[in-house]
């Protein structure tokens, strides 16, 4: 491999992670535009569940996440 083709594919890896975290950002600002619509407050709590569990953790996050859910409603009552 030549030095025009390992430089072409450093740019592409690198175009490749830019898109990527446009993208996030992106979704991330619809959050933000769609908060500020509908509650007259932009500010979104971003943390834990911006990230995609892996495949493998996947079901067994959002199970766990879940039960936490249910356990906090439990103690609440309308």
């Amino acid at each position: 491999m030549d030095f025009g083709e390992k430089l072409m594919e450093m740019v592409s890896e690198g175009l490749g992670e830019i898109g990527q975290e446009l993208g996030r950002m992106g979704v991330q600002g619809q959050a933000e535009l769609a908060s500020a619509l509908f509650t007259g407050n932009a500010y979104v709590p971003y943390g834990q569940g911006q990230n995609r569990p892996s495949a493998e953790h996947g079901m067994e996050v959002l199970h766990n996440e879940g039960q936490e859910m249910q356990q906090e409603n439990d103690g609440r009552s309308m």
